[in-house]
Protein backbone atom coordinates (compact mmCIF):
# COMPACT_ATOMS: atom_id res chain seq x y z
CA UNK A 1 0.00 0.00 0.00
CA UNK A 2 1.12 3.57 -1.08
CA UNK A 3 1.06 6.18 2.36
CA UNK A 4 3.00 9.24 0.22
CA UNK A 5 0.99 12.21 0.21
CA UNK A 6 -0.09 13.05 -3.23
CA UNK A 7 1.62 16.47 -4.01
CA UNK A 8 0.56 18.73 -6.51
CA UNK A 9 3.67 21.06 -8.40
CA UNK A 10 2.18 23.75 -10.50
CA UNK A 11 5.91 25.48 -12.06
CA UNK A 12 6.06 26.75 -15.91
CA UNK A 13 9.40 26.23 -15.07
CA UNK A 14 11.29 22.33 -15.87
CA UNK A 15 14.22 22.81 -14.38
CA UNK A 16 12.61 23.95 -10.59
CA UNK A 17 9.85 20.88 -11.06
CA UNK A 18 12.49 18.79 -11.65
CA UNK A 19 14.51 19.07 -8.75
CA UNK A 20 11.14 19.13 -6.72
CA UNK A 21 10.24 15.95 -8.47
CA UNK A 22 13.57 14.44 -7.44
CA UNK A 23 13.91 15.82 -4.13
CA UNK A 24 10.37 14.80 -2.87
CA UNK A 25 9.87 11.98 -4.70
CA UNK A 26 10.64 9.46 -1.71
CA UNK A 27 8.20 11.28 0.57
CA UNK A 28 5.52 12.17 -2.02
CA UNK A 29 3.80 11.16 -5.19
CA UNK A 30 3.82 14.33 -7.05
CA UNK A 31 2.17 15.58 -9.96
CA UNK A 32 3.58 18.35 -11.63
CA UNK A 33 1.56 21.12 -13.67
CA UNK A 34 3.04 23.57 -16.00
CA UNK A 35 0.22 25.82 -15.98
CA UNK A 36 -2.61 27.48 -13.42
CA UNK A 37 -4.76 26.30 -16.08
CA UNK A 38 -3.47 22.77 -16.00
CA UNK A 39 -3.55 22.87 -12.19
CA UNK A 40 -7.15 24.21 -12.00
CA UNK A 41 -8.08 21.02 -14.79
CA UNK A 42 -6.51 18.35 -12.34
CA UNK A 43 -8.52 19.50 -9.59
CA UNK A 44 -11.72 20.06 -11.34
CA UNK A 45 -10.97 16.66 -13.07
CA UNK A 46 -11.40 15.13 -8.87
CA UNK A 47 -7.74 14.56 -8.50
CA UNK A 48 -7.06 14.91 -5.01
CA UNK A 49 -4.56 16.39 -3.11
CA UNK A 50 -2.61 16.63 -0.02
CA UNK A 51 -1.09 19.66 -0.93
CA UNK A 52 -0.54 22.55 -3.54
CA UNK A 53 3.28 23.82 -4.41
CA UNK A 54 2.82 26.48 -6.62
CA UNK A 55 4.59 29.36 -8.08
CA UNK A 56 3.08 33.15 -8.08
CA UNK A 57 4.17 34.29 -11.27
CA UNK A 58 2.13 31.81 -13.49
CA UNK A 59 0.65 33.05 -17.11
CA UNK A 60 -3.33 33.64 -17.26
CA UNK A 61 -4.26 32.25 -13.46
CA UNK A 62 -1.61 32.72 -11.16
CA UNK A 63 -0.55 30.97 -7.63
CA UNK A 64 -3.02 33.70 -6.35
CA UNK A 65 -5.46 32.70 -8.44
CA UNK A 66 -4.94 29.27 -8.16
CA UNK A 67 -5.23 29.89 -4.14
CA UNK A 68 -8.97 31.11 -4.42
CA UNK A 69 -9.93 28.38 -6.46
CA UNK A 70 -9.02 25.95 -4.03
CA UNK A 71 -10.17 28.15 -1.28
CA UNK A 72 -13.97 28.86 -2.14
CA UNK A 73 -14.42 24.88 -3.65
CA UNK A 74 -15.94 23.16 -1.00
CA UNK A 75 -14.20 20.14 -1.69
CA UNK A 76 -10.65 21.51 -1.75
CA UNK A 77 -10.51 24.17 1.20
CA UNK A 78 -8.59 22.55 3.28
CA UNK A 79 -5.80 21.64 1.03
CA UNK A 80 -2.70 22.90 2.14
CA UNK A 81 -1.17 25.81 -0.20
CA UNK A 82 2.83 26.71 -0.32
CA UNK A 83 4.23 29.56 -2.50
CA UNK A 84 7.50 29.06 -3.80
CA UNK A 85 8.41 32.31 -5.71
CA UNK A 86 11.48 34.65 -6.80
CA UNK A 87 8.87 37.57 -4.67
CA UNK A 88 11.50 38.87 -1.98
CA UNK A 89 9.12 41.15 -0.55
CA UNK A 90 7.51 41.52 2.54
CA UNK A 91 4.03 42.66 1.35
CA UNK A 92 4.19 40.19 -1.65
CA UNK A 93 4.42 37.42 1.11
CA UNK A 94 1.56 39.36 3.66
CA UNK A 95 -0.66 39.51 0.41
CA UNK A 96 -0.43 35.72 -0.48
CA UNK A 97 -1.40 34.70 3.60
CA UNK A 98 -3.83 36.57 3.74
CA UNK A 99 -5.17 35.10 0.59
CA UNK A 100 -5.02 32.10 2.18
CA UNK A 101 -1.33 30.63 1.54
CA UNK A 102 -0.39 28.64 4.27
CA UNK A 103 3.42 28.91 3.87
CA UNK A 104 5.39 30.99 1.57
CA UNK A 105 9.04 29.90 0.29
CA UNK A 106 11.51 32.28 -1.22
CA UNK A 107 13.40 31.53 -4.22
CA UNK A 108 16.34 30.07 -4.62
CA UNK A 109 15.41 27.88 -2.27
CA UNK A 110 17.00 24.43 -1.08
CA UNK A 111 15.33 21.68 -2.11
CA UNK A 112 15.42 19.90 1.40
CA UNK A 113 14.02 22.70 3.40
CA UNK A 114 10.79 22.40 0.87
CA UNK A 115 10.40 18.60 1.67
CA UNK A 116 11.12 19.51 5.55
CA UNK A 117 8.95 22.38 5.44
CA UNK A 118 5.86 20.36 3.40
CA UNK A 119 6.04 17.56 5.69
CA UNK A 120 6.11 19.59 8.61
CA UNK A 121 2.90 21.45 7.21
CA UNK A 122 1.11 18.02 6.55
CA UNK A 123 2.00 16.57 9.73
CA UNK A 124 -0.13 19.64 11.51
CA UNK A 125 -2.90 19.28 9.23
CA UNK A 126 -3.14 15.69 10.02
CA UNK A 127 -3.01 16.16 13.81
CA UNK A 128 -5.97 18.92 13.51
CA UNK A 129 -8.42 16.02 12.17
CA UNK A 130 -6.84 13.81 14.47
CA UNK A 131 -7.55 16.25 16.95
CA UNK A 132 -11.19 17.00 16.33
CA UNK A 133 -13.20 15.89 19.03
CA UNK A 134 -15.86 13.61 18.02
CA UNK A 135 -19.05 14.41 19.86
CA UNK A 136 -21.80 11.76 19.24
CA UNK A 137 -25.19 13.83 19.24
CA UNK A 138 -26.87 12.77 21.62
CA UNK A 139 -30.48 12.28 21.04
CA UNK A 140 -32.79 13.34 24.06
CA UNK A 141 -36.48 11.13 24.57
CA UNK A 142 -39.45 13.48 23.42
CA UNK A 143 -42.23 12.89 26.09
CA UNK A 144 -44.89 11.89 24.15
CA UNK A 145 -46.96 14.68 22.76
CA UNK A 146 -50.55 15.11 24.15
CA UNK A 147 -52.67 16.73 21.90
CA UNK A 148 -53.88 20.18 22.61
CA UNK A 149 -57.36 19.37 22.43
CA UNK A 150 -58.74 16.04 23.66
CA UNK A 151 -61.57 15.13 23.32
CA UNK A 152 -63.98 14.35 25.36
CA UNK A 153 -66.03 10.81 25.01
CA UNK A 154 -69.11 9.94 26.04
Amino acid sequence: MNNKYHLLVVDGNPYVSGILVQTLRTHFNVTVANTGQEAVRLLIQGNRFDCVLTELNLPLIGGLELTNFIRTNRLLKHTPVVVLSNASDSDTRIECLEQGVDSYIAKPFNPLEVRAKLLALLRRTALAVEETPYSPVSVRQQPEAKPVHQLKSR
